[in-house]
């Protein structure tokens, strides 16, 4: 499998490059961006309990944010690298393991918790947050190709606000979470 990574993002950056961000796939909700109190969160790049998938999925973000891209009819400029962090990935996990628990996808937690509920109580102080998620997708390859095009998704993605992302995916439930 490992060795299928490189082959797989770079298919990945090809199809960006070729078609944009757009297709008829779809996945779940989206969630606006919430605001909450001043960030405390250091600015430079926070590492440690990342996982292999996570990086990729940070990679792929972060090929098509420098470059930019269309998200539905919108054209979204090139923005800032988001950096991983910890923190986020606790709470994107355990969504992703909720969502597994209901055998359902959904941005709302089984004890109605939304993400910035979600993110506070893994510790992260946040001055705006949002979330994707998704179901069914075998790879995070396929799953970050679905958010690219689905508009909604997309614009989460290439939201210039955000600063660090987090991943997490539990029996093909994805869920990725942005904050700053």
């Amino acid at each position: 499998m490992r060795q299928f990574l490189p082959l797989g993002l770079l298919l990945l950056l090809l199809f960006i490059s070729c078609f944009g961000c757009e297709s008829d796939l779809t996945t779940g909700e989206v969630i606006s961006a919430e605001e909450n109190a001043p960030d405390t969160t250091p600015e430079d790049e926070v590492s440690g309990g990342i996982t292999p998938f996570a990086n990729a999925a940070l990679t792929l973000v972060n090929n098509v944010r420098s470059t930019g891209c269309d998200c539905g009819n919108q054209r979204m400029p090139p923005v800032g690298a988001l950096a991983l962090h910890p923190q986020l990935t606790v709470a994107a996990q355990a969504h992703s393991e909720d969502q597994a628990r209901m055998q359902q996808m959904q941005h709302a937690g089984s004890d109605g918790s939304s993400v910035g509920t979600r993110v506070t109580r893994a510790g992260f102080t946040w001055r705006s947050v949002g979330e994707n998620v998704a179901w069914n997708y075998p790879d995070v390859e396929a799953v970050v190709a679905a958010w690219l095009s689905s508009p909604g998704h997309c614009t989460n993605i290439m939201n210039a606000n955000y600063q660090y992302m987090g991943m997490g995916e539990e029996d093909l439930y994805w869920t990725q979470v942005f904050a700053r």
